[in-house]
């Protein structure tokens, strides 16, 4: 009897809950009616759940870095404007360039030259002014060949400095070669520089504190600058720049002794006078 009563009352229960009542063969739908909002063809998607698009858009084909890592900000192949980019210690391609050593854990130069030292003995390294520095103390050698590219009518001698101590009765040498340019720190942390005539300038080199030095010669004109400033300018003869002697590195030529005592870090030596800009951007001074 219950069964009767239920297909007699036109309704099927819909396990699905209360929608609306299934459509029987006899109500076929007016061709004129909507279908709901969500039925409807040719509807598109929400933007993010498009076919086709493929990934999300963080995600999608050619981004291959994250938005924070994009042109400008560390993606592959963005290098910084050319006027930006820090001048490289040891151009190979300079020709004015006789020798440069950087000392980044190796004496050898990074000039066009390539000097390689045919002696050195007890050499070793710590953190420098830019990078790593030479380390020299008593029994420290370094020392190259002669070459004829050391010959030149000018020269400059460009070079940062941090004795351990200051030389109480001796010098202590930073680069000789009899004949050719030399620079000693004298007793009392005077700068001595040879480039066409020997002066020692009254200007104290500290202890355990930077200092930039550029020593330069014209064949008439010898001038020393300390940090970027010009300290002394002095009346010179020629550029000593004959013999065959070998160049020394943080000790005399030819005894050996002398030796300099700290760290020597990104000495230059050009056969031409770097110009006072020059200078004060390699001693790192603002408003070069």
């Amino acid at each position: 009897m219950a069964l009767a009563l239920l297909s007699s009352s036109g309704c099927v229960l819909e396990r699905g809950g209360t929608g609306e009542p299934r459509r029987t063969e006899q109500q076929q739908p007016d061709p004129h009616e909507e279908l709901p909002q969500e039925e409807r063809p040719g509807d598109e998607l929400p933007e993010e759940e498009r076919p086709g698009d493929g990934l999300p858009e963080e995600e999608s084909p050619g981004d291959e870095f994250p938005e924070e890592e994009g042109p400008g900000k560390g993606r592959p192949g963005d290098e910084l404007p050319e006027e930006e980019r820090p001048a490289a210690l040891c151009d190979a391609a300079d020709p004015s360039l006789i020798a440069c050593f950087a000392f980044e854990g190796d004496p050898g130069d990074g000039s066009q030259h390539h000097f390689r030292p045919d002696r050195e003995r007890d050499l070793s390294y710590a953190p420098g002014k830019d990078g790593q520095a030479l380390r020299m103390t008593r029994g420290s050698r370094l020392r190259f060949g002669h070459d004829a590219a050391w010959t030149a009518p000018a020269m400059t001698i460009d070079v940062w400095l941090n004795p351990a101590s200051i030389p109480l009765r001796e010098r202590y040498t930073v680069i000789d070669s009899g004949g050719k340019p030399s620079l000693f720190v004298m007793p009392g942390g005077l700068i001595r520089c040879t480039i066409g005539v020997e002066q020692s300038v009254l200007y104290p080199v500290l202890p355990g504190k930077w200092t930039h030095i550029a020593c330069l010669s014209d064949g008439q004109t010898q001038s020393l600058y300390v940090n970027g400033v010009e300290v002394d300018r002095s009346a010179s003869g020629p550029v000593l720049a004959q013999g065959e002697q070998p160049i020394h590195i943080g000790s005399d030529e030819p005894s050996d002794q002398d030796e300099f005592d700290g760290l020597i870090d990104s000495l230059r030596v050009f056969g031409r006078t770097l110009a006072p800009q020059e200078i004060c951007e390699a001693a790192g001074r603002d408003g070069c």
